[in-house]
């Protein structure tokens, strides 16, 4: 259990893929978009095309649904998987309170099944 680290996680994430659009602020402004393969109410984890630059602030929208999360979030991590695939973790830095319950139930949905 390498990987597994239950004394790191404030909070609880599940396994789950939806569409996010990644925007990077500033002057290198730019927009891509990215698949979720782990959400939680901290933060997520997203693959990317390239890397977005670990403890850059950017905005993320992601597809839940069929409404959109809004949030800012700072990359914590980047592993590259191969030329043109990144694991890209982030953590939330601004989400408003109707986002967070978006994701709220989106957990509550996944632990009752």
């Amino acid at each position: 259990m390498a990987h597994d680290y239950p004394h790191r996680r404030r909070f609880p994430r599940i396994s789950s893929e939806h569409t996010v659009l990644v925007k990077k602020l500033g002057g290198d402004a730019a927009e891509a978009f990215a698949k979720t393969r782990v959400v939680g109410l901290g933060g997520c984890m997203f693959v990317s095309a390239g890397p977005v630059g670990v403890g850059s602030i950017v905005e993320v929208l992601i597809s839940v649904h069929l409404r959109v999360v809004r949030a800012l979030v700072r990359v914590v991590y980047e592993i590259a998987k191969g030329d043109t695939e990144f694991e890209v973790g982030v953590e939330f830095v601004e989400i408003s309170p109707a986002d967070r319950q978006i994701i709220e139930a989106m957990l509550k949905g996944a632990t009752a099944t």
